[in-house]
């Protein structure tokens, strides 16, 4: 799929209450890093874009500034 596509399809599922709560989203992303090919070519790139979209997410789930708290936690980690 190229990326006019996939932004496409993203905004669509977004639409139509498709997106993951947040702790699910990065849960996913965890596990597509864990899935990753480390003998591919592309290995450390693919980490370091997952990651970035992980550290989106996190910023924008944890709330005004929570993420650049470092006493901060997100909810899904609370126990």
């Amino acid at each position: 799929m190229n990326q006019a596509d996939a932004l496409l399809k993203i905004v669509a599922m977004a639409k139509l209450g498709g997106a993951l709560p947040p702790e699910e989203a990065m849960c996913m992303l965890a596990s597509l890093i864990d899935k990753l090919d480390k003998h591919s070519a592309s290995y450390e790139t693919d980490v370091a874009a997952l990651v970035k979209v992980g550290a989106t997410i996190w910023n924008l789930s944890s709330g005004s500034d929570g993420a650049h708290d470092p006493a901060w936690v997100p909810p899904f980690l609370r126990h």
